[in-house]
């Protein structure tokens, strides 16, 4: 029977009872604020935290609209979750219920107002700037994975981000679910919360876990530094080795880091009065995280399969790879890396990271920048990340400590409806960006697009990798599982400029460092008016994550539909529309808008493939009279690239599939170029892909899809 234990030198000695469950979870609701999870699920403590946040004191007018956005965002998505808890409708109002319930309920009502009108509070400002936000609002999650030492770990500590956290939570994970000893002694104070309840120490005091089952279904075990704490000594011991090494806190120790991390952008944006439609919806402020208006600088399109790879290759290693290594499939061949540029912080979010050719290159540079002590972010969608892609990713982790892995599964608030739990199974981190930021001047580097990292996107055929036992041998093409294998052509764009690309990093720190229990992440940008139209190219980046900022990424969509005068022009593969697009859609054609779509009507090979076939072809059914939609026939890459091209000088690259998955469920990100230039640029993309594809006048859908689709559930799930 496996124990987990925690407790001091001195608590043995003296014999000290520890902490039961309960006054632990008292003791720790006290140091931690507002914000413990485990301690029942108070959807009233979010009234709290909004009216603490938006009641901070503020330095200008700036900082303080900015902590009016994040608190109605709080209060947003808060009351959301007061409602599904207490389970509130028409019938059941908060007044029959408690005086705490009612007052939550009118706090929260009365500071998430800003999210039912146009946008965040405007203010008058000259100019954009930067400025940096440090109030406690949410709880900070890190995970550190521990194995015993190997010739190839790192000696560089494990890093932990307290920035604005009410709560501060370090996930311990033994890879292998090995048992394992932790001693550590920490420079403050700290709380261990374990299998047998929860137990705080001082400075200077050593404390021991021993946990003799760790593994699915045990509870886990969570460090809780408390302030003060800035560096802890640790050691790990296996029947099979032992690990030593430091535990510090990030903001303290990458000072640098943690002001990227707390950067948020004033953008002084033009009266709108005085721009057309499409340059008003582009400069507009909204609910959906978005950067200010930049001059982009470069930007590469890699439309090819093999540039999409070799950019993101050229962007950790300096160089292409040596002629022949893609041929090759050899995923270990020898890789020169005395180019490879010095990175302060590395970037790598996608919806899987696959251990196969792609990702085990990508591994490989990955661990050379780990040795020399970059910083390296990873997230991933957990549902996807089994097997031998997490033994993979957790092998990267516990071998170089600063390499932190961020595994995001959704968990549907208490009390939501019945149908919310299938959520928790299809939800997925969607937002895929590689950034690569570095000291030296010319050699930041950002991709976003639709790629994953994955052999599908790269072969034509499964590699043979049968040589390495530990890399994913795919049985064959297109198979149904979550180990699936099917060929995608996609577009990612590269963009190079120095400051672009950190502060690209700096908007995806926002989803870094979001909120462990809600998923809410702060905003990064706040409107300012005074600003005056750019005449040059110009881009922003967004981030949605739509279960927790109200859907604003379809409400961006409708937007830039509803600005379109002359023309619409989608590449996508998947054509299921929200009902509010497809009004737009409509609304647009009564304009006389002409809309040219390049879809993949067959999906065999996706997940869900006849589901989405058959869906496909309705849309094809109901709109191939007004809208010239095109089928892609490669007969051996499916399409995947989503691009939006609006009257000629608006472009995104994005994530976004044209689905109700990513408007309802799935988090995403894009950039919006407002750039006739660029526009041709891609268009030639676009001819290319419609040469490629048959136009279609009519579809035909079952009716058994038919009835199927009547349900919404399964709708919004595909």
């Amino acid at each position: 029977m496996g124990s987990s234990v925690s407790e001091s030198r001195d608590e043995r000695a003296e014999g000290r009872p520890r902490y039961s469950s309960v006054a632990a979870c008292g003791v720790a609701l006290l140091l931690a604020g507002l914000l413990l999870a485990g301690c029942g699920s108070d959807a009233t403590r979010f009234a709290r935290i909004a009216e603490q946040v938006a009641a901070a004191p503020a330095s200008g007018s700036a900082m303080r609209a900015y902590q009016g956005g994040l608190a109605a965002l709080i209060a947003r998505d808060g009351h959301d979750r007061l409602v599904k808890a207490n389970g509130l409708s028409p019938s059941r109002k908060a007044a029959d219920l408690s005086t705490r319930i009612r007052e939550a309920d009118r706090t929260l009502a009365k500071l998430a107002k800003p999210t039912a009108g146009a946008g965040l509070p405007r203010l008058a400002a000259p100019a954009d700037r930067s400025l940096s936000f440090d109030d406690e609002w949410r709880t900070a999650r890190a995970t550190l994975y521990l194995a015993p030492a190997g010739p190839s770990s790192g000696t560089h500590p494990f890093a932990f981000s307290g920035l604005q956290a009410l709560r501060t939570e370090i996930k311990v994970v033994s890879v292998g679910d090995r048992p394992y000893r932790l001693r550590a002694t920490c420079d403050g104070p700290i709380s261990v919360d374990g299998t047998t309840g929860l137990a705080t120490y001082a400075a200077g005091q050593t404390f021991l876990i021993i946990n003799d089952a760790p593994g699915p279904g045990a509870k886990p075990v969570l460090l809780l530094p408390r302030d003060g704490l800035t560096r802890c000594t640790a050691e790990a011991t296996f029947s099979d080795g032992r690990r030593r090494f430091e535990i510090v806190r990030e903001e303290a120790a990458y000072p640098r880091l943690a002001t990227l991390d707390t950067r948020f952008d004033v953008c002084a944006l033009p009266d709108p009065d005085d721009l057309d439609p499409l340059r008003r919806t582009f400069y507009a402020s909204r609910w959906l995280s978005e950067t200010c208006p930049f001059m982009p600088g470069r930007i590469d399109i890699l439309a090819d399969k093999e540039d999409g790879f070799e950019a993101k290759v050229a962007a950790l290693l300096g160089q292409p790879l040596p002629p022949g290594f893609i041929e090759e499939g050899n995923p270990e061949a020898p890789i020169d890396f005395s180019k490879a540029p010095r990175l302060s912080l590395i970037y790598v979010s996608y919806l899987d990271i696959k251990a196969d050719f792609s990702g085990r290159v990508i591994n490989r540079l990955l661990r050379h920048h780990a040795s020399r002590g970059t910083p390296i972010r990873i997230m991933a969608s957990e549902i996807l990340t089994h097997g031998k892609d997490r033994a993979q990713l957790e092998a990267l982790a516990s071998d170089h400590l600063n390499v932190a892995l961020k595994s995001f599964r959704w968990q549907a608030p208490q009390g939501d409806q019945p149908g919310a739990a299938l959520s928790e199974l299809h939800k997925v981190h969607h937002v895929k960006m590689l950034a690569a930021l570095s000291p030296d001047a010319g050699r930041s580097v950002a991709i976003i697009g639709g790629r994953n990292i994955h052999d599908g996107f790269l072969f034509p055929e499964p590699v043979d990798l049968s040589a390495f036992p530990k890399l994913q041998q795919y049985e064959g093409k297109r198979g149904l599982t979550l180990n699936y294998y099917s060929n995608w052509s996609d577009i990612d764009i590269a963009l190079h400029d120095d400051d672009v690309v950190t502060m690209l990093a700096a908007h995806l720190s926002t989803l870094w460092h979001d909120d462990a229990e809600t998923f809410v992440l702060r905003p990064f940008s706040v409107p300012a008016s005074g600003g005056k139209p750019a005449s040059g190219p110009l881009a922003r980046h967004f981030i949605s994550v739509p279960y927790a900022d109200g859907r604003a990424l379809e409400t961006y969509y409708v937007e830039l539909i509803d600005a379109a005068r002359q023309s619409i022009e989608v590449i996508n593969p998947y054509l299921n529309l929200t009902p509010a697009i497809e009004a737009a859609i409509r609304r647009a054609l009564a304009r006389g808008v002409e809309i040219t779509i390049i879809g993949r009507i067959d999906m065999d090979g996706d997940l869900g493939g006849a589901a989405l076939t058959a869906l496909n072809s309705r849309f094809v059914a109901d709109h191939a009279d007004q809208i010239a939609i095109y089928d892609y026939l490669d007969e051996i890459f499916l399409l995947h690239g989503k691009v939006l091209m609006i009257d000629g000088k608006l472009t995104s690259v994005s994530s976004v599939n044209l689905n109700n998955r990513s408007f309802i469920h799935d988090s995403e990100n894009g950039v919006t170029v407002l750039d006739p230039a660029f526009y041709r640029r891609m268009k030639t993309v676009f001819e290319e892909y419609r040469r490629a594809s048959k136009r279609l006048t009519t579809a035909e859908v079952s009716l058994f899809w038919n009835l199927i689709f009547k349900i919404r559930l399964v709708r919004e799930a595909l």
